[in-house]
């Protein structure tokens, strides 16, 4: 087992660190890892906004424990991490963290995962919350609440994001102009969900760890497949081990939909990004999708986007 501990906020020094640790080179602020350590890199990226990313995407060789031990000055650190395999998956997650406490991420040998790690500070968040309607409930949310761990499921759409990010070494064209696009979708996406959560008026509906573990194997087959129908409640009630009643009202607290409103949406950003990769026709979108015909794949299409299949 590998042990990194850290409690610096500077990304670039980070990165040497991790690098030091494992006796590696910085190169072009990327690391690649050797084969007794690790399969895959960890890249820094600075963006033009200020703020500073470190990616991660990897397979331990053996257990890589990451210890960020606590700082006197206040950071905020907001981590996606997207565990690839078929047991694995349901603990990919997003992780937002106050950097005056302590915690461990743990990266478990064999297990392919990709991270995406955003080091965010006070004056940051305020200039960028600051002048939102519902910013300073947030803000006071985050000051407020004392340690600050915050959890929650890595549903289809960050995972898409991830993959976009982490693919965009391939082509170097406005690279960080995308990751930067990417980036704040996420944290755009991260934030309204707190937001909601803050206001949420049924806070008195508790959900356990191991019920968490099993909706997110439900949200894992439903849109595990979308050339076919989804499986149906008393399927999906069978992976939750809970009543279909309790796994509808869980899903949707925990997802913000309806289980088939959120199966629905998924397959449409799915046929969305099928045709913005320009490699597929709409025709071919929408016979991967499941749609018996164009018509129908393009009105459901219609009422997602409020713009034809072809229009994109």
């Amino acid at each position: 087992m590998i042990k990194i501990e850290y409690n610096l906020t500077n990304y670039a020094d980070l990165l040497k660190h991790v690098a030091n640790t494992l006796h590696l080179d910085v190169t072009d602020d990327c690391v690649f890892f050797s084969e007794d350590v690790a399969t895959g890199f960890a890249r820094l990226l600075k963006l033009p906004n200020g703020l500073e990313i470190l990616i991660y995407d990897f397979t331990p060789a053996q257990d890589i424990v990451f210890h960020r031990k606590k700082t006197l000055k206040e950071f905020f650190s907001l981590r996606f991490d997207e565990i690839l395999g078929n047991k694995e998956t349901a603990k990919s997650s997003v992780f937002f963290g106050n950097t005056t406490h302590e915690w461990y991420n743990v990266a478990t040998a064999g297990v392919h995962q990709r991270n995406i790690n955003i080091i965010l500070s006070k004056d940051w968040l305020q200039k960028m919350l600051g002048r939102e309607e519902h910013g300073d409930t947030i803000l006071n949310f985050i000051s407020l609440k004392t340690p600050m761990y915050h959890y929650e499921l890595l549903d289809i759409e960050y995972r898409r994001l991830i993959h976009e990010m982490t693919d965009v070494g391939i082509n170097k064209l406005l690279e960080c102009f995308i990751v930067q696009n990417r980036v704040m979708m996420m944290m755009e996406r991260f934030f309204t969900g707190l937001y909601k959560k803050i206001g949420e008026v049924n806070l008195h509906i508790k959900i356990s760890a191991e019920e968490i573990v099993r909706l997110k194997l439900v949200e894992q087959a439903l849109v595990a497949d979308f050339s076919s129908l989804p499986p149906n409640i008393n399927q999906l009630s069978r992976v939750a081990a809970m009543s279909p009643s309790k796994l509808k009202d869980l899903f949707k607290k925990m997802f913000g939909l309806p289980l088939y409103q959120y199966y629905q949406k998924n397959r449409m950003n799915k046929a969305k990004a099928m045709l913005l990769s320009k490699k597929y026709s709409v025709q071919q979108v929408s016979a991967s999708l499941g749609y018996s015909s164009i018509s129908d794949f393009s009105k459901t299409f219609v009422k997602a986007f409020e713009q034809l299949p072809e229009e994109i």
